[in-house]
């Protein structure tokens, strides 16, 4: 029960921040992608079934409450999640090293799955368009991360769930 409870939190905690940050405290239209930076620390803390189920879910509800490409999120997150479990304990994920890169690879292959996606499916009129955005919310992302994967594991110290 423990673990449900703490998934529950750590999901609608990545869905507020996510959608209140974008909203409210984005400069210039840029936020960090809080649902990418807590997917990787699933993904490297609790492994690669956590981490797909909760990127599944995270991406369908990032699909549902937006007007991207219905399906495109749910895709790329439940596959970089897979990934970030399969690293899970070959990397150490307590170095803060281990983290920003890991966040810094996994945000850049987002934003190049993103173009891909909507590159293959989206009519000519919806094109994907490159800006500023995707050079620097990476940075954001692995500057933020240390932060994430700290407040993490305090949640998972805080509940008493065992590593898998």
């Amino acid at each position: 029960m423990r673990r449900f409870v703490f998934y529950f939190i750590l999901f609608w905690t990545g869905v507020v921040l996510q959608f209140s940050w974008a909203r409210y405290f984005a400069p210039f239209g840029l936020a960090p992608n809080f649902v990418l930076v807590l997917l990787m620390f699933v993904g490297l803390t609790r492994g690669a079934f956590a981490a797909q189920i909760m990127g599944f879910l995270w991406g369908v509800s990032w699909d549902i409450l937006s007007v991207d490409l219905f399906g495109s999120h749910a895709l790329l997150f439940t596959v970089l999640g897979y990934g970030a479990g399969i690293l899970s304990h070959k990397w150490n994920e307590s170095k803060i090293i281990s983290q920003v890169v890991i966040t810094g690879i996994a945000s850049v292959f987002f934003w190049v799955g993103m173009a891909a996606i909507y590159q293959i499916f989206a009519p000519v009129e919806f094109g994907f368009r490159a800006n500023y955005i995707m050079g620097v919310q990476p940075l954001y992302n692995m500057l933020i991360a240390p932060a994430v994967f700290f407040a993490g594991n305090a949640l998972v110290e805080h509940f008493g769930i065992n590593y898998e």
